[in-house]
């Protein structure tokens, strides 16, 4: 099974008392997401997300976050090829052992 991988952009109203905070907790609780980062800029949140399918991530922005109090858009940016991630580049030799079954 292939995992999609998404960039997701909120833009967001903080919260009298707690800021960015208590929005971004919430949206960290999600299975689907692996990281969350407040960020400067043109957004407030940028949230990493993987699901089974794209339709599973659109449905996820769609039903999940979107719908979240606080939250006033979103920009879902599919990751459509990886060319280097944690510090490797794709299809090079990381020196560890190949697995095989």
């Amino acid at each position: 099974m292939n995992e999609v991988h998404a960039a997701i952009e909120l833009k967001i109203t903080p919260q009298r008392d707690c800021g960015f905070g208590k929005i971004a907790e919430r949206v960290s609780r999600f299975a689907q997401v692996e990281a969350c980062f407040l960020m400067s800029g043109g957004y407030d949140l940028l949230v990493f997300v993987k699901g089974d399918s794209l339709q599973d991530v659109a449905h996820f922005v769609a039903a999940d976050l979107s719908t979240l109090d606080g939250v006033l858009s979103t920009a879902t940016h599919f990751m459509l090829k990886t060319y280097k991630a944690s510090g490797v580049f794709a299809g090079e030799d990381d020196g560890r052992l190949a697995v095989t079954p």
